[in-house]
């Protein structure tokens, strides 16, 4: 695996060339408008086995999947764009952290998929290459228990396929593992790159990569109306709809239904990623239900609410005001 990029190994490291307020570069490409928010992912994680692959010591330490001895730049997450839809943040689902002297920076990015790369068929035009989003983020918020969840500055609307990144060039002297699904999970997508030391985009997918088939652990805060996924349809199973009063400051009721009998969990993190509350409901029958919760002892603020129904999780913002 990465019969190339063993080659290449290199500790300079390239300090991207977009200031982190860097929001956009082509008005026809990027708009503004606020929302409700759900989460999207890749299909692989409804369906297949979280799992963090680390360097033995016989070969060097770090993950495949974040900082390591190879070097890598970049790990972004492909998505398609069926019709367009507004994007408030990254959840990032990390699996190892390991904080090394003073506090250092993450960046999480957006590309244009407008440039050259290679997947498994050889050279390809569609590689992420230009960055219309660079934000960058204190270490502080990776969370290894959650989702690390990075809000955006301000919204942008999404018209083209596109793929979201870790940057890793800022992380200095930390350690990150990204989570991915186990190969074999994604069949055969080639929607996961990764930028190598010299500045090149291959697919995990790439023979002369990994040769893996995996999906990343970096999903898209969007607002659910603009993308055509609004509270009348199902998503994998699961309606959600937004909680009643929003923002709230006592008590706030959550409405949902599922398309079949499942166990379902519903838990909420503050914008850290921490999670504050955990509340299972059970195997349930397939239909409406509701879930009242009290809001009094939390902290005022942005949270986000997650439904779990067997293995499908469906993610919405909400805001507390004490």
């Amino acid at each position: 695996m990465k019969i190339k990029h063993n080659i290449l190994l290199s500790a300079l490291f390239i300090i991207c060339i977009l200031n982190s307020n860097a929001q956009t570069v082509d008005n026809n490409y990027l708009k503004s408008s606020k929302n409700v928010h759900d989460t999207l992912m890749p299909l692989s994680f409804h369906t297949g086995t979280d799992t963090l692959y680390k360097f033995p010591d016989s070969v060097g330490t770090g993950y495949y999947f974040g900082t390591s001895m190879l070097g890598d730049r970049a790990l972004a997450q492909e998505y398609k764009v069926w019709s367009p839809y507004v994007v408030y943040g990254i959840a990032l689902k990390v699996g190892a952290f390991l904080k090394v002297g003073s506090a250092d920076t993450l960046n999480v990015l957006m590309y244009k998929l407008d440039g050259p790369g290679t997947d498994s068929s050889g050279p390809v035009t569609n590689a992420p290459d230009t960055a219309f989003l660079n934000v960058m983020f204190p270490d502080s918020l990776v969370n290894t228990t959650g989702l690390t969840f990075i809000t955006f500055p301000d919204s942008i609307t999404v018209y083209q396929n596109y793929a979201a990144a870790l940057g890793l060039t800022e992380m200095k002297d930390d350690t990150i593992g990204l989570i991915s699904t186990k190969d074999g999970d994604a069949h055969n997508s080639q929607r996961s790159w990764s930028r190598w030391s010299d500045g090149t985009w291959h697919t995990i997918l790439d023979p002369l990569s990994w040769n893996m088939d995996l999906d990343f652990g970096i999903f898209m805060i969007v607002n659910s109306a603009s993308a055509g996924i609004n509270d009348n349809y199902f998503i994998d199973g699961i309606k959600l709809s937004q909680n009643q009063p929003n923002p709230t400051n006592g008590s706030t009721l959550i409405q949902y239904e599922i398309d079949k009998d499942a166990n379902v969990c519903l838990e909420i993190y503050d914008m850290s990623g921490k999670l504050v509350l955990s509340s299972k409901q059970g195997n349930q029958a397939a239909g409406k239900h509701n879930i009242i919760i009290n809001t009094t002892d939390f902290n005022s603020g942005i949270y986000y609410y997650s439904l779990k129904a067997g293995v499908h999780r469906l993610t919405k913002k909400m805001v507390i005001s004490q």
